[in-house]
């Protein structure tokens, strides 16, 4: 017995050895899985790929089994799961990991394979391989995001085992495509099919295709460019969808009446479509809904109640629609049992109107509340403070007004809290946030909301965005702020801060991406460098900070210190570069120097504003390296020399200002290569020479030309009357001689209507509300100096509906062109001070936008036209120094412009508010306007003289023939005038007219 226990000890103890050092004295090897044929197919599969970081190194010798991404049936060895997909490989590495090269036909050697998926790679762009339509065995193919492109060939169609089939290609953006979708209707056993964005453009009649799939549960054809969708008919297999996503497509019809008939349907995804008319109350009927997904259509009407019975219903989403209706559609939803069971309510983008009550707080579940941008009001009601499992809470650009209710501090699971664009006042306490330990996202920008928080508040959250631009948050910083570490961007622009900048504000949160602290008053200096952070959009404008310009890290994007004291050169900027700069905005400060040639050297500039400084000297040649600039404003500095012949190379240039400075010499040729320039502002330097013509040529976009007070000559060139888009021509203050243009009247621009009518103003508002919520930084707004009404203003958001042309100052001569009669869009006509003479056409009546019309010290004569009555937008006028005559038009406009200086110099004129004519004077102003040899003025007298001869010898048979003929009435005439001659001196004069008849006809004409 002894001897049988050693026996088994010594077994025990051998067998343990060899486990542990797996010696293979120990046991013998097992026999490999593999069957050689498959082996050697997948190593010929292998031969075709580009495997660059060796992620297939496990396929050399051993069990093929074994190899990544491989699986064999456990009975019979065959190789029967081939998965490749890119995620499955490696997590998170780089695309150029992924597989790619080609696909070989030794896969046919797999004669068991039932899973195949090659997802996720990037094979270059290549044709999906046609004999992947030979794996009858295949039941599972994910071809999804791995770069193949072409036709899908419709041998897939023999795939009759195929239960999973994944085309979706969104990362290869319509790189696959299709004619037809008949090969689908083959597919018997298919439950699976992903084709999202995939191109089916042509396809005509998809639907029985898929119809004809007798099990198919999950259809997705997002982004297809599908653009007809049966409304009404009686399908039959679709009833079986589990999930149908039919998202961004081109679909413009009602809701298919066939959708209501699913009624194993959960998820419904027909966003970004032109679906129309009302919701319909069959969605009553889908009692398995947890999805619905309408969002972006052009749907109409109210919410219908019945949603309410959806028991299963998880999401609602209904944003940028036309939905209307009061929100008590909505309590009758919170009543049913979808008030129970909803987590995501998304209206967002509606016109929604009524205001929040309790109604809101029966929704138990609700995860995410989106009402943005609809038209809600009344305040937000304490009883939000139960929704206790609410992340994430947008109510932006409402008409909410009244306080913040403290119970928002109990929404412990917020996230997101969007209250911006509302009419919200009062105070926002620290009680406001007491519990809210989750919240990364506050935005209460453009609100009247005071934020004034306890100086030893600490807050309980960690911010990523803290928005409040327009709430009260100043005098002073509010020292919480030094508590938030992980933001990424802070906005506290025209926060009343009256504030010099603490040294803590500079320790910025290491994530910062954007920091606006612009419309404030605050002070101080910056530090030395930014380099320490990773911030790329920095707004200061319009503040009280001075000192040098810091040092700029290499992440900078944005950046505007405008309208501030900042001082010295800008060499700082660019004693590096930074690659991705593209907006610069320095304009209004007292930096000073030369602009250096490195500014060239950030060759993704897309907007550089350096205007209203003392930089001084010529400008660098080198703007040939910055390709994509398109706005260079370097107006109001002291630069002198001629403009570089290398701004011609801007080819994207849309704004060039370089007014007010000292340039010289004629404009460069070169010019001419800047097609795409909109506005062209060299007013105010020393530019000589004639206007060339290929400014009207050459330049087909421009809508601001500004020459005004350089030393110009010549005429000006009828070319320019090509600038169909011209709305600004300013030229004044040269030496111009010649006549107007008549072809100036043919400016598409000017005449149309520029106003913004009130849908314009709608869209506007709405725009820049977008545009200030999103909070990125905005474009270049371009503004621009027009001597309009006699005085010079700036124009910028409203520049845009500014029409002017201003000739004044010149040494034109000629007529006024009746041409220009037809601008009637035209607010601003300046034609002063040159030697314009003739008579002013009655169609300057035709302007009726005109606000401000100049005519002053020219040699114009004759009457005033009575036209210019009709000027009811006129509100400057200045007539003065001419040789005008005859009675000034009354009636109208013209009656509210009572100024004695707007007629001064013509002393041939009277009437309101000059004297009062005389008694002839009114009658023959015409002849005594008119000058020697005025053809139309000749016409004008013959036509006076032919009425008085007419009417002189009616009126002598009229009187006379009755006196001859008829006895008694002429006794009683006589003895009339014999009482008249002794009442009225013989001295006095009779006048001709009477005023009164005179102001009758006036009327008149102007009717």
């Amino acid at each position: 017995m002894k001897i049988l226990g050693s026996v088994r000890f010594l077994l025990i103890l051998g067998s343990l050895y060899c486990f542990i050092s797996k010696q293979t004295l120990c046991a013998e090897e097992p026999n490999p899985r593999c069957i050689e044929s498959e082996g050697k197919a997948l190593l010929e599969f292998k031969a075709g790929l580009q495997d660059p970081h060796s992620l297939l190194s496990s396929w050399e010798g051993g069990d093929c089994c074994d190899w990544r991404g491989v699986s064999c049936n456990n009975e019979t060895n065959h190789v029967v799961s081939l998965d490749l997909r890119y995620q499955h490989l490696f997590d998170g590495v780089s695309t150029a990991w992924h597989l790619s090269g080609k696909i070989s036909p030794s896969l046919l050697s797999l004669k068991y394979l039932n899973h195949l998926d090659l997802s996720s790679n990037d094979f270059g762009g290549d044709a999906v391989p046609e004999f992947i339509g030979l794996m009858k065995g295949l039941s599972y193919l994910n071809l999804s995001n791995s770069g193949f492109s072409g036709r899908i060939p419709p041998h897939i169609g023999n795939l009759s085992s195929l239960r999973y089939l994944d085309l979706n290609s969104f990362y290869h953006f319509h790189d696959l495509y299709a004619d037809s979708l008949e090969w689908l209707s083959r597919l018997s056993s298919l439950q699976y099919l992903d084709m999202d964005s995939v191109n089916l453009e042509n396809v005509g009649d998809w639907f029985p295709a898929i119809n004809m799939i007798p099990y198919l549960s999950v259809l997705k054809l997002p982004n297809c460019k599908l653009e007809e969708i049966p409304v009404s008919s009686s399908f039959h297999n679709v009833t079986s969808l589990v999930s149908l996503d039919l998202s961004n497509n081109q679909f413009y019809s009602l809701l298919p009446n066939w959708l209501f008939n699913m009624t194993s349907l959960k998820h419904l995804n027909l966003r970004l479509n032109q679906f129309q008319g009302s919701i319909p109350d069959g969605f009553a009927k889908m009692s398995s809904l947890e999805v619905i997904q309408l969002g972006k259509n052009e749907l109409v009407g109210s919410i219908p109640p019945t949603i309410g019975m959806l028991c299963n219903l998880r999401t609602l989403d209904l944003s940028s629609n036309n939905i209307s209706g009061d929100t008590a559609s909505l309590v009758e939803i919170s009543a049913g049992c979808a008030g129970r069971s909803l987590e995501v309510l998304n209206l967002r983008n509606n016109n929604l109107t009524g205001n929040l009550s309790d109604w809101l707080s029966k929704f138990e579940r609700l995860d995410t509340l989106d009402l943005g941008h609809n038209s809600v009001y009344g305040s937000i009601p304490a009883t939000i403070g139960k929704l206790s499992s609410l992340r994430y809470l947008m109510l932006n650009h409402n008409g909410l007004n009244g306080t913040l209710p403290e119970s928002m501090g109990q929404l412990s699971e917020l996230i997101l809290l969007d209250l911006s664009f509302n009419s919200l006042d009062g105070v926002v306490s620290d009680a406001h946030f007491a519990n809210l330990s989750k919240l990364e996202q506050l935005s209460l920008a453009s609100t009247s909301l005071s934020i004034s928080m306890s100086s030893s508040w600490l807050p309980p959250f960690q911010l990523k965005l803290i928005g409040l631009r327009l709430c009260k948050v100043g005098p002073k910083f509010p020292t919480w702020l030094q508590t938030q570490k992980d933001y990424g961007v802070l906005d506290l622009s025209n926060t009343k801060i009256e504030d010099v900048t603490p040294d803590w504000l500079w320790n910025l949160s290491s994530k910062i991406l954007m920091l606006d602290l612009s419309y404030n008053l605050i002070s101080g200096k910056l530090p030395a460098t930014l380099e320490f952070v990773s911030i790329s959009i920095l707004d200061l404008n319009n503040n009280k900070f001075e000192g040098l310009l810091p040092a700029l890290p290499s992440s900078m994007e944005y950046l505007d210190f405008s309208n501030n004291m900042f001082s010295g050169d800008i060499l700082p900027f660019f004693g590096y570069q930074l690659p991705i700069f593209s907006h610069l905005f320095l304009s209004n400060n007292l930096l000073n120097g030369a602009i250096p040639a490195s500014i060239c050297q950030d060759l993704e500039f897309y907007v550089i504003d350096l205007s209203s400084n003392q930089f001084s000297g010529e400008l660098p040649t080198c703007w040939a390296d910055l390709p994509y600039l398109n706005a260079l404003n370097l107006a109001n500095n002291n630069l002198s020399g001629k403009i570089p012949a290398t701004i011609g190379s801007l080819n994207e240039l849309r704004t060039l200002h370089l007014g007010s400075n000292h340039f010289k010499g004629e404009l460069p040729i070169a010019l001419q290569n800047c097609t795409t320039l909109v506005t062209l502002d060299l007013g105010e330097n020393e530019f000589s020479g004639l206007i060339p013509a290929w400014i009207g040529e050459l330049l087909p976009f421009l809508r601001i030309l500004r020459l005004r007070s350089n030393f110009f000559h010549g005429i000006i060139p009828p070319q320019l009357s090509l600038l169909t888009s011209l709305q600004i021509l300013d030229l004044a203050d040269n030496s111009l001689s010649g006549t107007i243009p008549p072809g100036l009247g043919n400016i598409t621009a000017m005449a149309q209507m520029h106003k913004p009518n009130e849908r314009m103003l709608e869209d506007m508002q709405s725009a820049v509300k977008s545009s200030v919520s999103n909070y990125g930084p905005s474009g270049y707004v371009e503004s621009l100096l027009v001597v309009m009404k006699g005085r010079e203003q700036e124009y910028s958001k409203n520049l845009q509906y500014v029409a002017s042309i201003d000739l004044s100052n010149n040494q034109l001569t000629g007529n006024f062109p009746r041409e220009l009669g037809d601008l009637y869009g035209l607010q601003n006509l300046n034609l002063s001070g040159n030697k314009f003479t003739g008579k002013i056409p009655d169609e300057v009546g035709k302007l009726k936008l005109l606000e401000s019309l100049d005519l002053s010290m020219n040699s114009f004569i004759g009457s005033i036209p009575m036209s210019m009555s009709l000027l009811t937008s006129l509100s400057h006028l200045n007539l003065s120094y001419n040789n005008f005559s005859g009675r000034i038009p009354s009636g109208y406009q013209l009656q509210t412009l009572d100024d004695p200086s707007i007629y001064l110099g013509n002393p041939g004129l009277c009437g309101v508010p000059l004297d009062e004519c005389g008694s002839n004077e009114t009658i023959f102003s015409i002849i005594l306007a008119c000058s020697d040899g005025d053809d139309e003025c000749e016409s004008e007298k013959l036509g006076l003289y032919i009425g008085i001869s007419l009417g002189f010898v009616t009126g002598f048979w009229a009187i006379w023939g009755v006196l001859l003929f008829t006895e008694s009435p002429s006794e009683a005439y006589f003895r009339f005038i014999d009482k008249l001659i002794d009442k009225i001196p013989f001295a006095r004069k009779i006048d001709i007219y009477d005023e009164e008849e005179d102001e009758d006809e006036t009327n008149a004409f102007l009717y």
